[in-house]
Order: C-alpha cells, then structure tokens, then sequence
C-alpha cells in the first residue's frame, strides 16, 4: 500500500514538475516578444550566428538568399516568402517575425521552432534577415488612407446570409480576378503577379484548415483595407466602405466553412 502511494505521489510531483516547466517555457518565449530590452541587440556577430543558423535550418525553402527559392520550394503550395523583398520584411514587427520563426504560419509548409532553436538562435535570424533588406528602401503603398486596426477589433456586422451575399458579390468584382472566386488563389491574373495571391479558402491536403480560419477578423480586415506590402494586395480603404469591407471578411468566413463542410463529406 505504502509502495502505491510512494509512487502515485511521485507521479503527481513529476507531472506538476512538467507543467511548471512547460509553463514556464510559454511566459519565457512570450516575455522575449513583449520586452523589448530582453531582445538581443543586433551585431555583427549575432547577424553572422544569424546566418549560420538560416543556412542550416531555413534555406532549403527559403533558398541560401533567402529569395524563396530553394531547392524544396519547388513542392511547396503556397510557396515559400521571398525575404529579400524590402517592403514584405519591413511590414513586419519584430514580433510578428518571431511568431513565425517561433510558431510557425499556419496554411503554409513554415514550421515552428520554438522547440527546435533556442530564443536567442531565433532573434539572430532575425536580425540576419533584417541585414539582408536594412540597405533598402521601403516604398509604401499609394493610399489615400490609413486606418489603424485594433488587433482584438471584431466584426460588427454579424455573420448572416445577406451580408455574405454581400460580401460575394464585392469579392467578386474586386478581389477574384486575383484570389479566385472561390477564394482559392486561382484568379485570371493570378499566374502573372509575384507572390502568388494567398489562397484563403480551399483546403489542398488532409488535416489542413483553410488559411482564413487561422487569421482573426481584425488580421483580415487590416489586411483588406490597408493592403499587404510586399505583395499585389492594394489598399481598398478609399475603395471600399468599413461597412464592405467587413461584408467581404463575412464572405471569406463562409466560403472557408463551406470548403471544410465539402472535405468532411468527401474523406469522413
């Protein structure tokens, strides 16, 4: 009886043991984000461990210039972001970097290495491919207008069949020719602008979520109304009303569940 409970206490201290690490991991990799003194400055030594690191662990889709080209970038849909592109890198924070590094980007064939590469492995990459592009000029989209989107902004306009019958039609006529009119990055022109549009909607592999389930409504609505630099994407805040504009996210919304109802029905 002693011998069970021996055991059955050790396993509660072993397995609180693992949560606390575990834990402890999380607000580690999380205050490395939020503050910024805890960031390693960028030198020329962390640039060169920077570099060393990518060549090894990112190259083989990024490509030795970290232009999206290597050599697995040929099987990859999407394909791999070219980050010697100066208004794509410079658009990102240094903590959406990380999060990507970090977590990696869902919808896409970008794994994450929180587990793989230390924080401080992962912040010389950064600052390795901020070396790459520092030299650049960043060229702003032509808007009109900027509208600062709150990360945590939700869609007022509820989610009903007349404002994705909405959304549909103001997709169609400003967004298909590129993305496709299902959403799916097969547009008319698609083939012809570098990067491809993002597909938003289609699933292409088993256990995969279209690409919009993994964005919050705020993610899309920024994206939409001040564009996405470094891409095709415009700006459609002088185009579009707020009111469209979120129609439009209700749109890509139902087409994303729509797919995922039409995959269930085929492999369920």
């Amino acid at each position: 009886m002693r011998s069970i409970v021996r055991k059955a206490v050790f396993f509660l201290f072993f397995s609180m043991t693992a949560v606390v690490l575990l834990v402890g991991v999380d607000q580690h990799v999380v205050a490395w984000v939020r503050d910024g003194r805890r960031v390693p400055p960028a030198t020329p030594e962390s640039i060169k461990a920077g570099q060393l690191v990518f060549f090894e662990y990112c190259s083989g889709c990024h490509g030795r210039r970290a232009d999206g080209r290597g050599p697995q970038s040929l099987n990859l849909n999407p394909k791999p972001q070219n980050l010697r592109n100066a208004q794509f890198v410079k658009y990102l924070t240094d903590e959406r970097m990380y999060s990507s590094v970090s977590g990696g980007v869902r919808g896409t064939a970008m794994p994450a290495f929180e587990f793989t590469l230390t924080p401080e492995k992962r912040w010389n990459v950064i600052h390795y491919l901020r070396s790459l592009t520092a030299d650049d000029t960043l060229n702003l989209p032509n808007s009109i207008a900027y509208q600062r989107v709150q990360s945590d902004a939700g869609n007022p306009i509820p989610l009903t069949d007349t404002s994705v019958a909405r959304g549909r039609v103001i997709f169609l006529n400003y967004c298909g020719s590129c993305h496709g009119a299902r959403a799916d990055g097969k547009g008319v022109i698609a083939q012809n602008l570098v990067p491809a549009p993002r597909n938003l909607a289609a699933i292409t592999s088993w256990g995969e979520k279209p690409f919009v389930d993994y964005l919050s409504d705020a993610r899309l609505y920024d994206s939409i109304t001040n564009s996405v630099p470094g891409t095709s994407m415009l700006p459609w805040i002088g185009v579009l009303t707020d009111e469209e504009r979120w129609h439009t996210v209700n749109f890509l919304r139902s087409e994303a569940q729509h797919q995922r109802e039409k995959y269930s029905q085929l492999y369920d």
